[in-house]
């Protein structure tokens, strides 16, 4: 019974945590401010703030302090979080006595101290909430937030049943809770030695026998179960993924076996067929050039990433890129600059909304090897689409909301591989439709003011009950 209190007074960590940062980073703000004559009037607010977020400060390590046994965290990273919050504590007591004693000169390093707490403090509780690198990844050229994928199986038969097949599985869907970061349950999933050893309730799998396993039963549960797993919210297992769990734990959960050192049903069979296509189709989309490229300056990435563009590869086993500039309205001619740089690279391009110069667009159609062009609702004009007919590998153009009009499309000489054209939204003249779609034959010319016809069963005639006198 005690446990149980402790537990549900602990869990209100994640709601307190965040007034003690708020309230004391007023408090440095107000410390600054008062350095300054003008502002000197902001110092009478100094004591009660630090004060208030003292109390705050306390009432967070205490529930912190009970959520921690639930041992559910990294000890090591645990033990740094706890220590550094206790400290903004005291520091945050500290610094309501000077305040109260009017002793600025000593106040404004008990400030920087305050601050520096807060920020390492708050770096290893992300740590222990979201895993590893919370507060740095944004920085990092392969951030952890990005799509997990998993890599493509060409040959199902030699693949490991753990490494390549299951490992994956866990990695898309459970280890933000169940790794060396973060243990729910005291379970770890990112090792083979967690995944024998279960957590706190003992072993989670029965070898050989898939239905008396827990962490078989929870995946299989109603996803509107509390203990269905994952939770409610995360991405649940397919039933493919199901199958494969099953068959590893009913064939004695090999780590180091082939797939074809083990028993198939015919359902695994088919199941490992379809994964051997979906690879395929993964690692070779319609689009991508059939030649190689050497692979792209990874500073220039990093750094075209820290200006908020999004650059991405196509697919797994390929050095072409995709860049998305949907964070930004304009273009600086650097940034430009270092696009065009990724021109051997860079097939797919994506701006919508983009407000481009003269000069800029001309830049654009030195990008020989994009296959596809999203540039809807942007300041292009007919004088600059002519620049964009030197693009002779495009197969997709997205024009929707532009000022382009039939005229400039008819006048195109290149664009001999489009497949797909949208222009909804645009100067097109209706009665030169027919002349785009016979200029365009090959390709899907997509013109928006979509109609849906009125089936007879749509409507239903209801008559007056007939009333018999």
């Amino acid at each position: 019974m005690l446990f149980v209190v402790t537990e549900f007074i602990g869990n209100f960590h994640p709601v307190l945590v965040h007034l003690p940062i708020g309230i004391l980073l007023f408090a440095l703000v107000l410390e600054v401010l008062q350095t300054n004559t003008k502002y000197q009037s902001v110092a009478f607010a100094i004591p009660i703030t630090y004060l208030t977020g003292a109390i705050a400060a306390i009432l967070s390590c205490i529930t912190g302090w009970l959520l921690s046994n639930t041992g559910e965290y990294n000890e090591s990273t645990l033990n740094l979080h706890r220590w550094m919050g206790i400290a903004v504590a005291i520091v945050s007591v500290i610094g309501y006595y000077f305040s109260v004693k009017k002793q600025a000169s000593i106040s404004k390093y008990i400030a920087v101290v305050l601050g520096i707490l807060l920020f390492t403090t708050g770096h290893f509780g992300g740590t222990l909430t979201h895993g590893d690198g919370y507060l740095t990844k944004a920085f990092s050229a392969t951030n952890s937030d990005t799509l997990f994928v998993p890599k493509p199986i060409t040959n199902a038969q030699e693949a490991l049943i753990y490494k390549d097949i299951i490992q994956p599985i866990f990695t898309e869907k459970c280890i933000k809770c169940h790794s060396g970061s973060k243990q729910k349950g005291n379970l770890r999933l990112d090792t083979e030695e967690g995944i024998l050893k279960g957590g706190k309730g003992g072993a989670i799998i029965s070898v050989g026998h898939a239905e008396k396993s827990e962490i078989f039963q929870r995946v299989s549960l109603d996803p509107l179960n509390e203990k269905h797993m994952p939770p409610k919210g995360k991405t649940a297992l397919t039933e493919q993924e199901r199958l494969f769990l099953q068959w590893w734990i009913q064939t004695g959960i090999g780590f180091s076996k082939k797939v074809k050192e083990l028993d198939q049903p015919n359902s695994v069979k088919l199941a490992l067929t379809a994964l051997e296509k979906n690879a395929s189709a993964a690692i070779i989309p319609s689009n991508i050039p059939n030649e190689l490229v050497d692979k792209a300056n990874e500073s220039l990435l990093i750094d075209l990433q820290k200006k908020a563009v999004v650059v991405l590869p196509i697919a797994q086993n390929s050095n072409y890129l995709s860049v998305n500039l949907i964070n930004l309205k304009t273009l600086d001619e650097k940034t430009l600059s270092q696009i065009s740089d990724l021109k051997k690279q860079l097939i797919w391009l994506k701006m919508p909304a983009i407000q481009l110069s003269e000069t800029a667009w001309q830049k654009i159609s030195t990008l020989q090897n994009l296959t596809k062009l999203s540039i809807e609702h942007s300041n292009i004009t007919d004088k600059q689409l002519q620049y964009l007919s030197e693009l002779n590998q495009l197969q997709y153009l997205n024009l929707v909301g532009t000022a382009i009009s039939s005229k400039a499309l008819l006048q195109i000489n290149g664009w001999k591989k489009m497949r797909q054209l949208y222009l909804a939204s645009t100067h097109l003249v209706t009665s030169e439709l027919i002349a785009i779609q016979s200029k365009y034959s090959k390709t899907e010319v997509d013109t928006g003011g979509y109609r849906v016809a009125t089936l007879v069963t749509d409507t239903q005639l209801v008559k007056a009950p007939i009333i018999k006198k």
